[in-house]
């Protein structure tokens, strides 16, 4: 749910170099995401994401993770100076509703916008991502934004899938997020962002957030 004028938060993930990280912070990410559990070409150490945590103190890192239970969720949260989880492929019900972090869950959209996972509790943020037999995310792919419209008008939720700078703004303007996520369109090559790139994308969001403070 996000009201009219607010900032949209955007992060990027699938950070794996301190250069990389810089240029999304300097290009004006909110939130900066590293898949430290699970399968992925993004997926980096947590001694590694710690250095680059370390190097940038102002930025918000995000403890991205697959599969993972509450207890290891936060050592590895702490290990890298996360002050934000995000949760994939995990029952939000064995979770507790308490927890010392913000916690964002993903929830897989299948091709015909059906939501392939439940939800978690209110207090919970919803990243909405496409469905995939094998990955977790960073598919590069859009799913149908009508199912995340239709959510996102009770629910804050944090759209992901296939967005780069060519096609945020009519996902913002169809959606309404609380935020947005990119990692595979903003890349050379997986876990190697494109400076360019990524500045267009923020700079599109920012765009989208001008545009709608001047009509309200």
């Amino acid at each position: 749910m996000n009201e009219p004028g607010r900032r949209t938060i955007v992060k990027v993930c699938g950070l794996t170099r301190v250069e990389d990280a810089r240029a999304a912070a300097d290009a004006g990410a909110d939130w900066l995401g590293f898949i430290v559990r699970g399968e992925s070409p993004r997926r980096i150490e947590p001694a590694a994401a710690a250095a680059i945590v370390a190097a940038l103190p102002e930025a918000v890192a995000v403890a991205v993770m697959v599969g993972v239970g509450p207890d290891e969720a936060m050592e590895l949260a702490r290990a890298i100076g996360a002050r934000r989880v995000q949760i994939h492929r995990a029952d939000p019900a064995d979770w507790p509703r308490e927890f010392a972090l913000p916690v964002t869950f993903a929830v897989p959209v299948a091709d015909d916008g059906r939501l392939t996972s439940r939800l978690p509790a209110p207090e919970h943020l919803v990243m909405l991502d496409r469905a995939h037999e094998t990955k977790a995310g960073g598919t590069g792919e859009t799913f149908p934004w009508e199912s995340a419209a239709a959510l996102a008008v009770r629910r804050s939720v944090i759209l992901a899938g296939g967005l780069d700078d060519q096609n945020v703004a009519e996902a913002l303007e169809r959606v309404r997020p609380f935020g947005v996520d990119a990692a595979s369109r903003l890349e050379r090559e997986p876990g190697i962002k494109d400076h360019e790139r990524v500045r267009r994308f923020v700079a599109a969001v920012r765009a989208h957030d001008a545009r709608q403070r001047a009509a309200s």
